[in-house]
């Protein structure tokens, strides 16, 4: 029997919103989200969607406008995320210090959508979309069960999306992510990953949308077909218990704590996991294998290119498909294989430069290459060893150390959960290494000591320590490093 026209199956290249479409048609009982227990099946998130696009037009929202999205409701931010999509709007999503000073993101938007009031978010217009205009949305009866208004087609060099940098060093710089790069992100998510994890995948969100890698998998798992279960790394166990979740996305810290804090015997599972942010110390991935699943996948990335190598236990990435490697000394000169140097990078999804930052685009997009700011080299053709930034690069007594090796051993010392090196100006106005842990509760910060010393001692003689029980992070886990050295100029100014 032929399928009539409108239960077509889209292209692989179509809008997310063309699959819900789909997917509501053809398996509308089909569970598409779960969110405060509840489960959303297709049906309902397409009409859900539907109403959000009635209220953003109301509010004058319109193509080619961009809005920002701050709320903690991850279905929320879901529904208007698609609802944008649909009506060709750009949509940001945006943590609560990024609507003012000294951030200011929300200058770039027409509107911004927030679940509560925001007086000083700037001279935008806010539109207030709070918990009970959400439960308004969910009990509204079903409008158009053909579902005409998810059509909508994108042109592909249409800017879609805004996404921003880590913000680890200051303000984040914003990237505009065309529907052709945002669509190949999205069907390049899962790559490497078993056939199982693809096929009808049940993806376990941890993060807002904020993350971009969050989004990429969550528009995934849509179009797949497969369930958005909106879950917290405290409850991530229990459902895995229960034969929940074939596919996880973490950041690196937040993985290591979720395997110190999983209870022995209730693993290992049937589950793909993706870690981003970091590298993950030989010691948790040992500890991931045994306890959660052998399928571990380490990535090394950018927000200006998407991702870049699977990395393997010794830290040593293999490129993915569609991206090329360049290795330059200071000159931008090409150096020869195994020789360090600064990481340039090419792919066929990075952004074109940044948005309102006209002079920091031309420093990092030349030539058709983003210049990024780590160094590296290639032990072979087709694969990277990264081993940092190179603005974290050491100059201790005119000696240029890298930090990254250091932090690996740092991290395989007992009692160390995270490491940070880096360095700070002294009273003689020369430059000393900080040393920085994150210490399991029960560690003894003098045995520490002890331990790390004669780590440090191998590249300098005199150090700064500091032991912490937790390191202030940004929402994708990475270090915030300037808050570091303020905690621990704070602490030595205490003694």
């Amino acid at each position: 029997m032929r399928r009539p026209a409108s239960d077509a199956r889209p292209r692989q290249t179509s809008s997310t919103c063309r699959w819900l479409r789909y997917h509501a048609r053809v398996q509308p009982t089909a569970c598409a989200a779960v969110h405060n227990e509840t489960q959303i099946t297709y049906r309902n998130l397409a009409t859900h969607v539907l109403a959000v696009m009635d209220d953003l037009t109301g509010h004058g929202i319109t193509a080619g406008q961009i809005i920002g999205v701050e709320t903690g409701d991850r279905y929320l931010h879901l529904l208007i995320v698609l609802a944008a999509e649909a009506l060709g709007v750009t949509t940001m999503s945006l943590a609560p210090s990024e609507l003012g000073p000294p951030a200011s993101l929300g200058r770039l938007c027409d509107r911004i959508i927030v679940s509560q009031p925001w007086p000083d978010a700037g001279p935008q217009q806010i539109v207030v979309m709070s918990p009970e205009w959400l439960a308004d949305v969910v009990n509204r009866p079903e409008t158009d069960p053909a579902f005409h208004g998810l059509q909508h087609m994108a042109d592909p060099g249409a800017i879609v999306r805004l996404i921003k940098s880590s913000g680890t060093t200051g303000v984040p710089k914003v990237m505009g992510i065309t529907q052709r790069v945002q669509q190949a992100v999205i069907r390049k998510a899962l790559l490497h990953a078993p056939s199982w994890a693809l096929s009808r995948p049940v993806y376990l969100c941890l993060y807002n949308f904020g993350v971009r890698a969050s989004h990429s998998r969550a528009m995934l798992t849509l179009q797949l077909g497969g369930t958005i279960h909106f879950t917290g790394a405290n409850a991530i166990g229990e459902l895995l218990a229960a034969g929940i979740g074939t596919y996880a996305l973490f950041v690196a810290g937040d993985l290591e704590r979720f395997v110190r804090t999983l209870p022995h015997g209730s693993g290992p599972f049937r589950l793909c996991l993706d870690v981003i942010g970091a590298a993950v110390p030989p010691r948790v991935r040992q500890a991931v294998r045994a306890r959660v699943t052998e399928h571990i996948m380490v990535t090394y990335s950018s927000n200006e290119v998407n991702r870049v190598s699977l990395v393997d236990d010794d830290n040593v990435g293999t490129l993915f498909p569609g991206v090329s490697v360049r290795i330059v000394d200071e000159r931008g000169r090409p150096v020869p294989l195994g020789r360090t140097g600064l990481i340039r990078i090419r792919s066929d999804t990075m952004t074109s430069g940044y948005v309102d930052a006209p002079d920091l685009a031309r420093e990092a997009f030349v030539d058709g290459w983003f210049h990024t700011s780590d160094i590296g080299f290639q032990p072979a053709k087709g694969k990277l060893v990264v081993l940092g930034r190179d603005d974290d690069m050491l100059n201790i007594g005119g000696v240029k150390i890298a930090p990254g090796p250091i932090e690996q051993s740092l991290k395989a010392v007992s009692g160390v959960r995270d490491a940070l090196v880096t360095s700070l100006e002294d009273h003689l106005e020369t430059r000393t290494m900080l040393i920085a842990v994150e210490a399991e509760p029960q560690a003894d910060a003098t045995e520490l000591a002890e331990r790390i010393t004669p780590i440090i001692h191998g590249q300098v003689s005199y150090y700064q320590l500091v032991v912490m029980p937790e390191f202030p992070r940004t929402e994708t886990g990475k270090i915030q490093r300037e808050a570091v050295k303020q905690l621990y100029r704070r602490k030595a100014q205490s003694l």
